[in-house]
């Protein structure tokens, strides 16, 4: 009797298609069969906006306040749930300090400075800002379990954390202009292509004249209008990967471009530590969440990788 994974027979047969990649020189059947099952969800980005404030909770109650249980062991120390920065690290939490330390060196903070980190994730980030950078940090987020997380583990004197849309910020006339440093990880794939500029706009609204701001995102090589159905079902409702033809043209009126930077290649390395620590987690808590849900969990990190 043999027993075959389907997961892995499935990605076996990805190999050499255009599945995930997007970008693609030729054509395969495959390919196009995908394309057809994404086309009513492409259609909806195209046609409605996907990240308004009301449809914005629905990938933070889905998915980021899932459970910090199984978030704290697939993070690790770090809880960084973006893309790592593996140059010199020997593991995913040197490679996490890495990327703080090079978004940190990119804002060129200076002791005293007021900083705000919109999407902040659970705060870690603006913990290492505030501690090496001896720095006044406002984190904002929609989660509210990321918020509560960071609340009950890191608030200190000059670092606190509020559980609140980005727009409502920006429209608080106590924030507006106060800003000497603003930075973003991983959450402008939640942004959505219809609100960059409008959200490039509220950064340099709450920003000083003298003001800066540092952006970390994921990026498609091509523009898309939606998120992978798979994706957008399950996970990462309403996201969609910005591209550089969306980006550019959002932030060439108010910003001058400094400084661009690609390190998509280290997300690879970063996912398959994710896979990696999740299947301990299920492992040693093999109740504490579905069958089916470690099913897609495992699913989701892998094809992504």
């Amino acid at each position: 009797k043999a027993e075959v994974d389907p997961l892995n027979f499935f990605f076996m047969m990805l190999n050499g298609t255009s599945i995930g990649t997007r970008r693609k020189e030729g054509s395969d059947y495959l390919g196009m069969v995908m394309q057809l099952a994404a086309l009513p969800t492409d259609l909806a980005g195209y046609f409605t906006n996907q990240q308004t404030k009301e449809r914005s909770t629905r990938v933070t109650k889905q998915h980021y306040d899932a459970g910090n249980d199984l978030y704290e062991v697939m993070l690790g120390p770090s809880m960084s749930y973006t893309c790592a920065y593996w140059k010199g690290a020997k593991n995913l939490n040197e490679a996490q300090t890495n990327k703080f330390n090079l978004i940190f060196r990119k804002l060129q903070l200076e002791p005293g400075m007021k900083v705000a980190d919109l999407g902040m994730g659970w705060g870690t980030a603006a913990a290492y800002m505030h501690e090496q950078g001896k720095v006044d940090v406002t984190g904002v987020s929609l989660s509210e379990q990321q918020v509560k997380w960071a609340s009950e583990h890191l608030t200190k004197p000059g670092l606190r954390f509020v559980w609140q849309d980005y727009r409502d910020h920006c429209e608080d006339p106590k924030q507006i202009g106060t800003y000497d440093r603003i930075y973003s990880i991983g959450m402008l794939e939640h942004i959505g292509y219809k609100n960059l500029a409008p959200f490039f706009k509220c950064v340099k609204k709450l920003l000083k004249p003298t003001g800066l701001a540092v952006v970390h995102t994921i990026g498609e090589p091509d523009f898309v209008p939606a998120m992978d159905p798979f994706l957008d079902t399950y996970i990462f409702p309403g996201a969609v990967i910005p591209s550089m033809s969306s980006v550019i043209p959002a932030i060439e009126n108010d910003f001058i471009l400094e400084d661009w930077q690609n390190f998509g290649h280290d997300y690879a390395k970063t996912l398959a530590a994710w896979s990696d620590n999740s299947k301990k987690f299920f492992a040693a808590h093999p109740k504490a969440y579905t069958p089916e849900f470690q099913r897609m969990w495992e699913y989701y990190l892998r094809m992504c990788k």
